[in-house]
């Protein structure tokens, strides 16, 4: 189904993980899903706004560095309120900039109180989940990955990995109605999309359906 294989390809170029550098210095790139047709790419536009908008109100609530884990909570129960209605290519774009937008002022804030990595770890882990169990129970499973694009993670290492595989984990697999899709026939999807977001070094590109260890 192409809308799948969009999905996936939106998906993992959408989250852009760092602690390094601010994706925000670095611009910003609409997935190849979202740049076919103008509204398309308004909806992820609009949706990036939207995401660095929710994590701006939720630092706003909390304003200090020594709160981060409140912070993240905040934004974690934000984003799972944000359920996708439809499989239109405007909503899933629109959902896919909102996660962009998420990550994106989310490492700003974490650059900006020097948080740990595997702190950050875990909320990208647990948003990482949130992710793909509710495009993977909307489409009923995902395509396996295609090319996708992946700026550099610059100082968070191991920690940060570790801490993003263990939640992403853990949290898909408690996610209600979505614990068939971290199973096969969708395991290495499931397991492909934990690399590309966990990872704290660029992984090589993947041509689709390359099983990853």
């Amino acid at each position: 189904m192409k809308i799948k294989t969009l999905v996936i390809t939106m998906l993992c170029a959408a989250v852009i993980l760092g602690a390094g550098t601010s994706r925000a210095d670095e611009g910003t790139t609409v997935p190849p899903g979202c740049q076919e047709g103008a509204r398309s790419q308004r909806a992820y536009e609009a949706g990036r706004l939207q995401g660095k908008s929710l994590v701006q109100r939720a630092w706003l609530m909390v304003n200090d560095c020594d709160q981060l884990e409140r912070f993240s909570d905040i934004v974690v129960a934000n984003v799972e309120s944000y359920v996708l209605s439809d499989n239109s290519a405007y909503v899933i774009c629109r959902y896919t900039g909102m996660t962009d937008g998420v990550y994106e002022e989310l490492d700003n804030v974490w650059l900006q109180c020097g948080g740990e990595c595997c702190s950050e770890g875990e909320v990208i882990g647990e948003l990482a989940a949130e992710i793909y169990c509710q495009l993977s129970i909307l489409l009923d499973g995902l395509a396996s990955p295609d090319l996708f694009l992946r700026r550099p993670v610059h100082t968070c290492g191991f920690a940060f990995e570790v801490c993003c595989d263990i939640d992403y984990v853990v949290v898909s697999q408690e996610y209600p109605m979505c614990l068939p899709y971290t199973l096969d026939p969708y395991y290495d999807v499931w397991d492909a999309t934990r690399v590309m977001q966990c990872s704290y070094t660029p992984p090589e590109v993947i041509p689709p359906g390359l099983e990853l260890e």
